[in-house]
């Protein structure tokens, strides 16, 4: 299980450090001193476990874990001195909270909390995706049908009505048109299975209908937004704009 220290005091990541190297099964992923840094290294390698304080200069833990709220993104647990911010540290979906200095034990007990929950949102995000499959395979037609579960069951929906696909957490939301469905699954597994042709990953946490894109602005920051049905607007992430570029240039 790979871990990320992040804290603004030397002498408690060392103190983490210690403790974790002496887990044959956790992988000392790096330790940083504030949540940006810690925003931009998680973008580039991703890890499992996220030991993070609280009251740090810039972006605070509490601040990171929102930021990392609608990413398929590491388990949280904060490490902190304080016990007066543990009920925002739960709201922000932490999976446990522990109190400088830290006992052994305690994290023993929260890595096991975090390596269970883990492995529950992976396994969770597999079946519904293979039972998606199995429902498509079942259709018609495997590459223009999947299906998707509401109230009531499982709902048919030809692949050309979706207009974007947006995550939401451990969920993603499909949209169509006026209607939408929450399902839990990631983003990535439906950007595998839809035409590549036609749907394209525009930003992290939005995958687009290129067919239903009405118009494309730029943003006064120089962002390029997608205007989709009913005034819907979604922003092109900066690592997704040369993707985003070739594709319209294609159809033009």
């Amino acid at each position: 299980m790979r871990v990320l220290i992040v804290d603004d005091e030397p002498l408690a990541r060392r103190r983490l450090e210690i403790l974790l190297s002496r887990r044959a099964w956790v992988e000392i992923a790096g330790a940083v001193g504030d949540g940006r840094t810690a925003l931009e290294r998680l973008s580039k390698d991703p890890v499992d476990v996220l030991l993070l304080d609280i009251q740090m200069p810039g972006l605070d833990g509490l601040e990171l874990a929102h930021a990392l709220r609608n990413r398929q993104g590491p388990e949280i647990i904060f490490v902190t001195a304080y016990d007066r911010h543990a009920v925002d540290a739960f709201k922000a979906a932490a999976v446990d909270y522990l109190l400088k200095p830290v006992d052994p034990d305690r994290l023993d007990e929260a890595l096991g909390r975090a390596r269970h929950a883990r492995a529950a949102r992976d396994a969770q995000a597999r079946a519904d995706e293979l039972e998606a499959l199995v429902h498509t395979l079942r259709g018609s037609d495997a590459d223009s049908v999947i299906w998707v579960r509401d109230r009531t069951g499982q709902v048919r929906i030809d692949t050309a009505r979706i207009d974007w696909i947006a995550a939401e957490g451990d969920y993603v939301r499909i949209h169509c048109g006026e209607q939408s469905w929450l399902q839990r699954a990631t983003l990535s597994g439906y950007e595998e299975r839809l035409d590549r042709r036609l749907f394209l990953r525009v930003h992290r946490s939005f995958l687009v209908n290129l067919r239903s894109v009405e118009r494309i602005s730029t943003e006064p920051s120089g962002a390029k937004a997608l205007h989709l049905p009913g005034g819907r607007k979604v922003r092109v992430g900066r690592n997704y704009e040369p993707a985003v570029n070739s594709a319209f240039s294609r159809i033009g």
